[in-house]
């Protein structure tokens, strides 16, 4: 005789049970479930109320499940959705009011907001989505996240795929700036002042456009208050997101001067007169951006893992289809049988 196990023999209890709860009604259950997922209920109410959030979150739904009519994604959706609140039930990952707020907090710190308006104007920025539907959703990533801990398993990135996306993607982790700086700031704030100063700085440009040598000349005068003006201004080799973390305008200028070009006259940050001639430019090399890529292709695999392991976690479940329009786009004849649209 084969032992049941104990988890699987309430799993099949609590589904009879369930079904048995139907029966009792059986016009009225079929209009207010519409389907069985393990030992939860699908209502016709929460698939109206999934449809317009599954318009604005299909953009993050797996390719796979965009398939059939736009019912069924949405009904496929809500099932997916069951799935990983099973699993958070099993276990045991409760999502309540404080475990929402500490999260907040928690991604406020990382993103150094102190302001919760902000943090609304941030997030609605970075997800595309109205803060209150992200909110509501927060809950399933928070289970996802967790699940991802306990449950899944992604592989880390080898340093194959490392090399082979730095390679293919070269225009995108930026570049390195070899460069020289002038920087001279007016005695005071008048107007003459700073038109002295600006032509003074024109005039110099001019002259290094004739002859480059000029502007090495100058730069390392005792005038150029660049803390490199010993070296001729020089820094040498520098990626620009590095570079922008202290001189966001600077950075912003050189990423429009070609190499061997000396730019416009410019303001920056501390509203000094600066001239920046490009001695070179090149990709920012992978150990600089190495840690980046990893994290970037661990996030990718942590979202093809977790899908994986939804799609198979979804065929180990039973699953009961009553709604109409879904067993006619996927030619289920009985309403009891158990039904995977993978």
């Amino acid at each position: 005789m084969r032992i049941v196990p104990l988890k699987t023999t309430v799993r099949i209890l609590s589904v009879f049970l369930l079904l048995l709860s139907f029966s009792v009604y059986p016009y009225e259950s079929i209009n207010q479930v519409i389907a069985i997922v393990g030992t939860r209920s699908i209502s016709q109410i929460e698939y109206e109320d999934g449809v317009e959030r599954y318009k604005s979150l299909s953009r993050f739904v797996p390719a796979y499940r965009k398939k059939g009519s736009l019912h069924s994604q949405v009904l496929d959706f809500l099932i997916d959705r069951a799935i990983v609140d099973i699993a958070a039930d099993e276990e045991s990952i409760q999502v309540n009011e404080k475990r929402i707020e500490a999260e907040i907090q928690k991604r406020m710190e990382a993103q150094g907001i102190t302001d919760i308006e902000q943090f609304k104007r941030t997030v609605q920025q970075q997800f595309g989505l109205p803060y209150n539907l992200w909110l509501e959703d927060l809950p399933y990533q928070i289970k996802k996240g967790q699940l991802l801990q306990v449950k899944v398993s992604p592989p880390l990135p080898s340093e194959q795929e490392v090399v082979s996306w730095y390679n293919k993607n070269k225009s995108k982790v930026g570049f390195e700036f070899k460069f020289r700086e002038l920087i001279i700031s007016p005695a005071n704030s008048s107007i003459d002042e700073e038109t002295r100063v600006f032509q003074e700085l024109n005039d110099i440009r001019t002259k290094s456009i004739k002859d480059p040598s000029f502007f090495k000349l100058v730069a390392s005068g005792p005038r150029n208050e660049s803390r490199n003006k010993a070296s001729g201004g020089l820094v040498n080799w520098i990626p620009s997101f590095e570079l922008f973390k202290s001189q966001p305008t600077t950075a912003s200028v050189l990423s429009q001067v070609q190499q061997g070009k000396v730019s416009e006259v410019f303001r920056d940050d501390r509203k000094r007169y600066c001239l920046v001639f490009v001695e070179g430019i090149r990709p920012t090399p992978l150990d600089a951006v190495r840690k980046g890529i990893q994290g970037l292709l661990f996030r990718d695999k942590e979202q093809s893992s977790f899908e994986d392991w939804v799609a198979v976690t979804r065929k180990n479940t039973p699953i009961i289809i009553f709604d109409p329009i879904y067993m006619k786009e996927y030619n289920i004849s009985n309403p009891e049988e158990k039904y995977n649209a993978d």
